[in-house]
């Protein structure tokens, strides 16, 4: 599965960092971080440990902490300055006596460590809930992601993923701008039953997002990630450039006067199953003894 390969990752940490330095989180991130917590309330877990692969989900990851006040929230990027923001952000600076003793005795909302979202420093088998929210798509190999993600789940644990699917920015895509290719939501689960996962559950949302500025439309989607294609344009355009780029969006105006720009969301969960798969594949064979046999 290669449909998101020809992806630069230094451009990938470099829009892991700007999500994570923003004054305050996009609105698309927090309602697809609402919406990837909301697809959970009919599971039933009580998970110990939770693995949280996009240090930008700060709200989200938040929102994780009031629901299971007694788990340990655990957040793995590879790109240290995406990750001192992330904790600057969890973790504010407090003053003045009283505040430092209260910080001593409550949990720290997440513990930060630096480590390849595909190499985590986890043990096989320890964590009970896996959540990712808007990264999936950034990753050249997403099956090779999922098989990680399947390692250090526990037998009965839950894999929970929010990304990019291939109808997001079809618009802009058509006016003739280079954006990565994102995943289409039945590959996505294909490898989910590829890489052992069980009752797998994929579906798509599909947004139409306004903008009166042309401008201001592309400061978004810069946010949201940007190109990270590896063969992208790297020197600077010149004016003219960007005023044909400009006049070519406002094309899209409806009557209305409002740009509309298409956004789809692929929402993914499935239960890490109860018997392993060995290295090589194959699954283990259990003997079970009856009565006086």
């Amino acid at each position: 599965m290669n449909a998101t390969a020809g992806l630069d990752p230094l451009a990938i940490r470099l829009q892991t960092r700007r999500r994570a330095r923003a004054a305050a989180p996009h609105f698309l991130q927090q309602a697809v971080e609402r919406g990837l917590l909301e697809r959970l309330d009919p599971v039933r877990l009580a998970p110990q440990r939770i693995l949280v692969t996009d240090v930008s989900a700060t709200a989200g990851m938040l929102a994780l902490r009031q629901r299971f006040p007694e788990a340990h929230l655990i957040a793995i990027d590879d790109d240290p300055p995406a990750l001192a923001a992330t904790a600057a952000r969890i973790a504010p600076a407090r003053s003045g006596l009283l505040s430092r003793l209260r910080l001593i005795r409550e949990q720290p909302v997440a513990m930060i460590a630096a480590a390849a979202r595909g190499q985590l420093p986890l043990g096989t088998g320890s964590i009970e809930l896996a959540l990712s929210v808007l990264a999936l798509h950034a990753c050249p190999r997403p099956d090779l992601q999922m098989a990680e993600w399947r390692r250090v789940l526990k037998p009965g644990g839950v894999l929970a993923f929010a990304c990019f699917g291939v109808d997001t920015l079809v618009e802009l895509r058509k006016l003739g701008a280079r954006i990565q290719p994102f995943p289409d939501m039945h590959d996505l689960g294909d490898a989910l039953v590829s890489q052992g996962f069980a009752e797998p559950v994929v579906d798509t949302e599909r947004l139409t997002i306004t903008w009166r500025s042309a401008q201001t439309l592309l400061t978004d989607v810069r946010h949201w990630g940007g190109n990270a294609l590896a063969d992208r344009f790297r020197g600077l355009l010149t004016p003219r450039h960007q005023r044909d780029w400009l006049s070519a969006i406002d094309t899209l105006r409806g009557p209305d006067g409002l740009i509309s720009i298409s956004v789809e969301l692929i929402y993914g969960h499935a239960w890490c199953p109860p018997d392993r798969r060995l290295a090589d594949g194959l699954a283990p064979i259990r003997v079970v003894r009856r009565g006086g046999a």
